[in-house]
């Protein structure tokens, strides 16, 4: 069975090269979505450069040895598209997981008891060039977790240039990820709670250039394609967001973030009658002086290009397009506690409106795993 190719509108963010010719589970998992990576695969070091630590593995279990052994600045590079039986968690700090050959990575097959694929338990983990499919499971492909209590700290998590298949729970997910930066993949959902989903003291995290594209309806009131809260100086730019995802961008708790030149169609049902925040391109929630900048919200049917809830203020959002619908509540929020209340800015084509009654998600866990927020 021959794997299909990502679509050809895709291709100038996802790196597309030749399919490969997986065999037995492998075509089977992999036929679920498109199996692409980057056109080539960093080269390994010479043999005479002493200082690099390069391994090749070709299996779960030289992949869990390699792991499990590795030292600072290790390269682990996979040569082939082989299935996990359980969860591999990476503990030491900037460690690179990427490829020996184009369209290796990794699977969990039907039924396993795999929660993740990836786990990164540690500093400044790069996971680059490879393809993670986590179509099967009921969480997802890729976490990377700082956890105090267990003494685990995963600042600084680079997620580049993968080809994703998501689970049920999420396509990335992301808690206490300080300057983490997720840029240059494809993800692709079959329907998850949300896609790429960062919480939990996220400030200066980076989320680029990425395509995130559902084929069932996927997110909810509350979360979304691309999910950032509880942080400062995130930037969301130049992502594409594509497919009945409750909303493209879903953000609470941010502020002096920046979101720019980010594309967002077909994300809502048609006829969609506003009563809850689950339809909009952008929702945007306990959020304080954020900039949205570019952001081609056209394409949603009925839903609003932006909500903005009373819990907002002082964020500015240009428009471009023409077919804008925006509903903006803040005004009365007062950002920098000098006792009055600063209004949102809406410049650009299109229509806004203010007081509408808006149901608004409870601001609570949610998700296959009850971690999500």
């Amino acid at each position: 069975m021959r794997i299909a190719c990502l679509p050809a509108a895709l291709a100038a963010i996802s790196f597309v090269v030749g399919c490969r010719e997986p065999t037995g589970e492998a075509a089977r998992v992999g036929a679920s979505f498109a199996v692409s990576g980057p056109a080539a695969c960093p080269t390994p070091p010479s043999p005479s450069d002493t200082l690099a630590s390069y391994v090749t593995v070709t299996d779960e279990a030289s992949l869990v040895a390699a792991v499990g052994s590795a030292k600072p600045f290790e390269v682990i590079a996979l040569n082939g598209f082989f299935p996990v039986s359980a969860d591999v968690v990476i503990t030491t700090p900037l460690v690179t997981l990427t490829c020996a050959t184009p369209g290796s990575g990794i699977f969990a097959p039907q039924g396993s008891t795999v929660v993740f694929l990836l786990v990164v338990h540690a500093f400044g983990v790069t996971v680059d060039r490879l393809v993670l499919d986590g179509g099967n499971l009921g969480e997802g492909p890729y976490l990377a977790e700082t956890d105090p209590t267990l003494n685990v700290v995963a600042d600084g998590a680079r997620l580049t240039n993968n080809t994703v298949a998501c689970g049920v729970g999420e396509c990335a997910f992301f808690v206490g990820t300080r300057n983490a930066v997720v840029a240059d993949n494809s993800f692709a959902s079959a329907g998850s709670s949300t896609g790429i989903h960062m919480q939990a003291g996220i400030d200066g995290s980076r989320v680029e250039r990425n395509s995130i594209v559902a084929t069932a309806p996927s997110g909810g009131a509350l979360l979304g394609g691309i999910r950032v809260r509880d942080g400062s100086d995130v930037v969301v730019a130049d992502n594409i967001v594509r497919g009945p995802w409750g909303n493209s961008i879903a953000t609470t708790n941010l502020a002096g973030s920046h979101f720019e030149n980010n594309l967002m169609t077909h994300n809502a049902f048609g006829n969609n009658q506003v009563s809850g925040a689950g339809s909009a391109a952008i929702f945007v929630q306990w959020a304080c002086s954020n900039t949205f900048l570019g952001n081609n919200l056209e394409g949603n049917g009925r839903s609003p290009s932006a909500i903005f809830d009373a819990t907002t203020g002082a964020n500015v959002l240009v428009l471009v397009g023409a077919k804008n619908l925006v509903i903006d509540n803040g005004g009365g929020f007062d950002c920098d506690g000098d006792g009055v209340g600063d209004p949102n800015i809406v410049a650009g084509p299109g229509r806004v409106v203010r007081g509408v009654s808006v149901a608004s998600p409870a601001d609570a866990a949610v998700g296959s795993s009850g971690r999500l927020q």
